[in-house]
């Protein structure tokens, strides 16, 4: 009997302790475009990042600081560290100094979320650039010692473009060229939203055939959640 109350109390504390709230609050950043910035959401409320940002302050410490540098229109270009220079073909695509990784690293994060969804392949950037694109910036992150985790591409229409299907299956390829290359952190933002045709499911799309609506931020949201960052940066 005893010995079961021994192991009834370990287990209960254990439970606590992986439900606790953080002692010190967590400060993530977040790298992206529009659906990072909010788009398609039908307010501010509604994003995945800012649910993100609720369930952070209501569950693990009501001081949490999520610092988001996304921008409508943005590529991996933009995240791009302040001293890079774009090849001649991308030259109009510079990092943006004010929300790149140069400037998510000096907000000195315990974490960084990078979420580019599609405007790479609507741009038609090659499978090459993007992966080198992300392995700069990550290497960068891994340098400074600092979790990161990785959004995978997301479908989108492509409504009326000559390229539609080749774009499409850019998304597709990177979607699994960024599954293999962080195995570990990546976040799957791209299956059960797609159509089989390769668009965003009628159910999820806020109507421009681009961006998701809130049903589809809320899958974000939860599947952000499910990876347990809290509790990664809370051990």
């Amino acid at each position: 009997m005893k010995l079961f109350i021994l192991y009834f109390l370990i287990l209960n504390a254990f439970i606590f302790r992986l439900n606790a709230q953080c002692t010190s609050p967590i400060n993530i950043v977040v790298l992206g475009s529009s659906t990072s910035f909010g788009t398609g959401a039908s307010n501010t409320d509604s994003t995945y990042v800012n649910r993100y940002l609720r369930f952070l302050l209501d569950s693990v410490n009501s001081s949490c600081v999520i610092h988001n540098l996304a921008r409508s229109g943005y590529s991996t270009y933009s995240m791009q560290p302040s001293s890079y220079k774009p090849p001649s073909k991308r030259v109009r695509f510079v990092p943006d100094t004010l929300r790149n990784i140069t400037k998510a690293l000096s907000l000195h994060p315990d974490a960084i979320i990078i979420n580019f969804p599609s405007n790479d392949a609507g741009s038609f950037f090659s499978l090459k650039e993007q992966k080198d694109n992300f392995l700069r910036v990550t290497h960068l992150i891994d340098s400074a010692g600092i979790p990161f985790w990785i959004t995978t591409t997301q479908p989108r229409n492509f409504t009326g473009d000559a390229l539609a299907l080749e774009k499409k299956a850019l998304l597709s390829e990177m979607r699994n060229s960024i599954i293999e290359m962080y195995p570990d952190n990546f976040i799957d933002f791209y299956d059960g939203i797609q159509s089989k045709s390769g668009n965003i499911l009628a159910a999820y799309n806020c109507g421009d055939n681009i961006h998701l609506n809130d049903a589809g931020h809320r899958l974000l949201f939860l599947r952000l959640k499910d990876k347990k960052i809290h509790r990664i940066l809370c051990l």
